[in-house]
């Protein structure tokens, strides 16, 4: 699992891949960057909702598939993490693959405040469900695959973005949360 960070709309700085960081892993805050840490924590403030900075996230292929992967879907556990926090995914994916990156839109926001708000500020994203609300028996069908043929069937071939972004509202507890696990599937044949 890769994602997308920093540069500019359509060319972004740097393309960090997760399994590098341990398990798979990202942190949602309000920052546009990897580090797995506490600095710029999305705050918990009366009366407010606070944002992360959305997270542009796909599969990358770096082993060749015998054939080809197609099929894919996302869902997790159903759990979530608590009252007044909501993971959001986008239902649409932004174009990503080997050769270009025309779906990528910066995050922006405020770092240690509030990152933007997807729908509204993401060309590329016009509705999201909360990610908890897919699961193996209802998978978000996607993300879509642009490489030639709607398929991967080379190193380097990727899928389109997925989108994600952490809200949260007074009422969450403050405090790191427990890791939740984002599951891909796709066909490989």
């Amino acid at each position: 699992m890769y994602f997308d960070f920093g540069g500019s709309d359509t060319a972004p700085g740097t393309q960090q891949n997760t399994d590098g960081l341990g398990p798979p892993r990202v942190r949602f805050k309000t920052a546009d960057d990897a580090t797995i840490d506490a600095v710029n924590p999305i705050p918990i403030v009366a009366g407010q909702t606070k944002y992360s900075y959305w997270k542009h996230i796909y599969l990358k292929c770096a082993t060749a598939p015998s054939v080809q992967v197609d099929n894919v879907k996302f869902y997790t556990d159903g759990g979530g993490f608590g009252t007044g926090i909501t993971l959001n995914v986008g239902e649409q994916f932004p174009v990503k693959n080997a050769a270009a990156s025309t779906g990528y839109e910066v995050a922006g926001g405020t770092p240690g405040d509030t990152g933007e708000e997807v729908v509204a500020n993401h060309g590329g994203i016009t509705s999201v469900v909360s990610a908890f609300s897919k699961t193996d028996v209802s998978p978000l069908v996607g993300p879509t695959i642009s490489e030639a043929g709607n398929i991967i069937n080379a190193i380097g071939e990727t899928t389109n973005y997925l989108v994600f972004q952490m809200v949260v509202i007074d009422t969450a507890t403050p405090g790191d949360l427990a890791d939740e696990t984002l599951t891909f599937q796709y066909d490989e044949i």
